[in-house]
């Protein structure tokens, strides 16, 4: 039995990244010789026998056996596998999608050994290339997706020659057999990548953004403001949102559901959506219209709705003195002592004193800027 560090974990280490998880390939074992080794299974029933993953004993990290696989029916899940003792780890590495992703470094006595690099991508890391390792790439659509995912992560160019095995798929329709669960995964972790734009650029390039994605109008704007919030290391909420800020309500919800988006990203992408037109008026709202703006993003009951709102405005307007003005007009709207008027009013009188109260405030927080540091300070 032989035990390989495989795949990403081997891509960044060569990159100087640390890994994320550490992923390891089995040759020359059998299922009974793993579970012998105190080896537990990652999935149950068939499953089981479908995927060889197992999790060690003490480090807990996923050891799968060496395996061939062969194309038996459509979608990324119609492949049947040979997890037979006879597999060789450079069988495992040819069914691999990528070159980058088609290294191996060996491990025994504790410690790792000289690069194993059939496909050469050593040489396709260090250009910043994305091949594909055979021509049985093209039997399964996710890896279409995968390579633009790869690309908003890592900021690298897709080969010509992986390029036209792309299309090839889209051509074929081969990508309509995607889930939209499939697709939702993959472009969650390319928002949360460096250079997110590149995702919609390859998917373009390829022509299967109008099949994965035909309802989605990506304006020039949303990317730049996108590719923004990724040079900031924003939340992949506030991305989201920012990719979506010029779409209207009911696209925003028709696509959230289209792919089973989960909730938070959906209600904040259409609370921004909403008042990003009012927010966009802000140098000429009087102080009622600021304290409904306030109210509306969970100003004085929801902080980190509040600030993720306002990144997301800054980000699609780049207007940081508006948002500098919301930000004091919140300080002075915020100073007033509501748990003493609570004592002194009841039912619906609180709340309407607060809001006179509250007016009032910004009001002078906008007359005298002056008066509004003062405010500020004082808080």
């Amino acid at each position: 039995m032989k035990i390989f560090l495989v795949g990403g974990a081997v891509r960044d280490k060569l990159r100087g990244v640390l890994p994320k998880d550490n992923d390891w390939v089995v040759v020359g074992a059998t299922w009974d010789a793993m579970l012998k080794l105190g080896y537990k299974p990652v999935h149950s029933g068939q499953e089981a026998k479908d995927i060889p993953v197992f999790l060690h004993p003490e480090t807990k990290e996923e050891y799968a056996l060496a395996r061939c696989e062969k194309r038996t029916g459509s979608g990324h899940a119609g492949f049947a596998f040979d997890i037979s003792p006879t597999i060789t780890l450079m069988d495992d590495l040819s069914r691999r999608d990528l070159t980058i992703n088609a290294m191996a470094l060996p491990f025994a006595e504790e410690k790792l050994g000289e690069l194993i690099d059939p496909y050469n991508g050593k040489a396709d890391l260090e250009h910043h290339i994305l091949r594909h390792v055979s021509p049985t790439f093209i039997e399964d659509p996710l890896r279409l997706v995968r390579v633009a995912r790869f690309a908003a992560c890592l900021g690298f160019q897709v080969a010509p020659e992986t390029m036209v095995l792309m299309k090839q798929m889209v051509a074929e329709k081969k990508v309509c057999e995607l889930s939209s669960e499939q697709i939702w995964k993959e472009l969650e972790r390319a928002l949360m990548g460096a250079y997110p734009e590149n995702f919609f650029d390859v998917l373009k390039q390829c022509g299967a953004d109008s099949i994965l994605i035909p309802d989605m109008d990506i304006s020039d704007s949303s990317i730049k403001a996108l590719q923004r919030a990724a040079n900031h290391k924003d939340s992949a909420y506030v991305r989201f949102a920012v990719l979506m800020h010029n779409q209207s309500q009911n696209e925003i919800s028709a696509f959230c559901k289209q792919f089973n988006i989960p909730n938070q990203y959906r209600d904040l992408a259409l609370l921004t959506s909403k008042h990003l037109a009012q927010f966009r008026r802000v140098p000429e709202l009087n102080a009622g219209e600021l304290l409904d703006l306030l109210t509306n993003i969970g100003a004085f009951h929801n902080k980190e709705r509040f600030d993720n709102c306002l990144r997301i405005f800054e980000l699609c307007t780049q207007d940081p003195s508006s948002i500098e003005q919301v930000r004091n007009v919140f300080q002075a709207a915020k100073s007033i002592n509501t748990k003493e008027l609570a004592s002194n009013y009841i039912g619906h009188e609180i709340n309407r004193k607060i809001k006179v109260l509250r007016i009032e405030a910004i009001q002078q927080c906008l007359k005298s800027p002056d008066d509004r540091h003062l405010v500020v300070f004082n808080i």
